[in-house]
């Protein structure tokens, strides 16, 4: 917190303090026999309401409250914002969080049971909401998943203990047990309380002031109460509401260490001929129809590509080539066989796709008949729509072949497409909307460049849209990881566990 934050924060407390404490500073000295009995109790009165008012109008003109349109903080930041890294299944799922939210009645949760159930119910939309298939999702998670998610909430409830309540860091089960137990004795001193207020209505105008001055700080209280319980109560809907998501998206099953050094069998197969394992690449994918480039811009991004299995292509003609550029670490560019209107050259594309983090078709500027790429943007589309456990990836087109736009002979880069006063410059920009508009992509998303051979143009563009497009990228990569490591048991993981069981029961057999 700033040094200017903490005396705006101080100024703004003691003018609070200040205006509340006058009635009182003001009748101890006086007394409210003096005030009865000389005529001054109307005048104190007023004096009080002034100040109160004073205090009130000092508060809101100079401390005003945030905007209601600005997002509540919670306990971690921004609590209605979702992780950028969820599948459209588990934004849906955010939202259904976010719905019951907004409509509990903090007044009504007056028992532990209330707010289990709050608790439950928020779990179960979740589950339901990832799980519609099942009729009973609730319990559609594995035994690691459960020890992972206590043991997180575990670690967070630590933190919340030893860093809010006071003496966390020391108290014991014993000291907690004893509190709960003594808990009855806040309605005996409520009680005690009562009576006491009755017992002083023998002044009967000691008794007014005080509980005037008394109201006036419970509505307060209350007001500010209020505000707290409906805030906790949000954080604790979303905090169970984004563990759910964790726990039923299987984002638990697999472990942050496991992850960072688990390759999907996609990437294994591509990699068979590398004899060093490494991480999970990022994986691009180049596709067109044949003749639009698509070699051409593998060499022109790279410069020097390295083939993965000695330059033959894979099964159905997918050729991986492995990148190092500095900002892509790690980085696989998979070249396809050229699209020919065969559905099953398009199906294998598709499929392809799925094992893809970012997808660059290659769409030739001299080219008019663009229903190919766009079919087979609209089936992968399509594809991934069908999944909403997994994140499209996203797509940036390279317009080839801008050299042969009108006027034929004029070609000299670089061209200002955002005046576009040449006419070269004027026949790529038309080219590019033509492009964007016949593959429903937007002008951002579409990068012309030349691949003629000693006169490449814009590839330092091209990567620079692609790093634009890289934390979304990434973000496709790691919901692909979590996904192949759900989808079925590696024998090796199978062969460990069972070695593992083989020696618990060769110890309990030699005790």
């Amino acid at each position: 917190m700033s040094k200017q934050r903490r005396s705006r924060d101080q100024l703004r407390i003691a003018t609070l303090v200040a205006g509340l404490a006058f009635p009182t500073l003001t009748l101890i000295p006086f007394g409210s026999i003096w005030l009865w009995q000389n005529g001054y109790l109307l005048f104190w009165a007023i004096a009080g309401m002034v100040c109160v008012a004073s205090a009130v109008f000092l508060q809101r003109r100079f401390f005003p409250e945030p905007a209601a349109s600005q997002p509540k903080a919670s306990l971690d930041g921004d609590q209605n914002s979702g992780d950028p890294t969820w599948t459209p299944a588990e934004q849906e799922a955010w939202h259904d969080v976010l719905a019951i939210a907004a409509a509990v009645d903090a007044e009504k949760l007056t028992s532990r049971d209330a707010v289990l159930e709050l608790g439950v119910d928020t779990i179960r939309a979740v589950a339901q909401r990832l799980h519609p298939e099942v009729s009973d999702p609730v319990w559609q998670f594995t035994l690691p998943e459960a020890f992972a998610l206590t043991e997180r909430v575990s670690r967070r409830l630590r933190r919340f203990t030893v860093e809010n309540v006071p003496l966390g860091d020391r108290l014991t089960i014993a000291n907690a047990m004893t509190a709960y137990r003594w808990r009855g004795a806040f309605d005996v001193a409520e009680k005690a309380y009562d009576i006491w207020r009755m017992a002083r209505l023998v002044n009967p105008v000691t008794a007014a002031t005080h509980e005037l001055r008394e109201r006036l700080s419970k509505q307060l209280l209350e007001a500010g109460r209020t505000h707290v319980t409906d805030r906790l109560v949000d954080a604790y809907v979303n905090e169970v509401g984004r563990a759910a998501i964790d726990l039923y998206g299987g984002r638990l099953r697999i472990t942050p260490e496991e992850l960072e050094q688990s390759v999907t069998g996609s990437s294994i197969l591509d990699a068979a001929a590398i004899a060093r394992r490494s991480n999970e690449p990022l994986r691009i994918l180049i596709c067109g129809q044949t003749g639009s480039g698509k070699s051409s811009l593998v060499n022109a991004l790279a410069g020097e590509v390295h083939a993965i299995v000695d330059a033959l292509p894979l099964d159905g003609g997918f050729t991986p080539y492995r990148i190092a550029r500095e900002g892509f670490p790690g980085t696989l560019v998979v070249d396809s066989p050229g699209l020919d209107g065969k559905p099953e050259t398009l199906a294998a594309l598709v499929e392809q796709a799925k094992n893809c983090d970012l997808l660059i078709p290659v769409v030739p500027a001299n080219r008019a008949d663009r229903q190919i790429e766009r079919q087979m943007l609209d089936q992968v589309r399509s594809a991934f729509a069908a999944m909403p456990r997994r994140r499209p990836p996203p797509v940036v087109a390279a317009m080839t072949q801008i050299d042969r736009l009108r006027p034929f002979q004029e070609w000299a880069p670089p061209y200002d497409l955002a005046k576009a006063q040449q006419p070269k410059a004027a026949s790529i920009k038309a080219a590019m909307e033509a492009v964007a508009s016949d593959l429903s992509l937007s002008p951002d998303e579409i990068v012309p460049v030349s691949l003629r051979a000693g006169a490449e143009y814009n590839i330092d563009a091209l990567w620079g849209c692609i790093a634009v497009n890289l934390p979304e990228a990434q973000r496709a990569k790691l919901v692909r990881q979590v996904a192949d490591s759900k989808s079925g048991w590696m024998l090796r993981k199978v062969w460990s566990q069972a070695v593992g069981a083989g020696r618990v029961i060769g110890r309990s057999l030699q005790r």
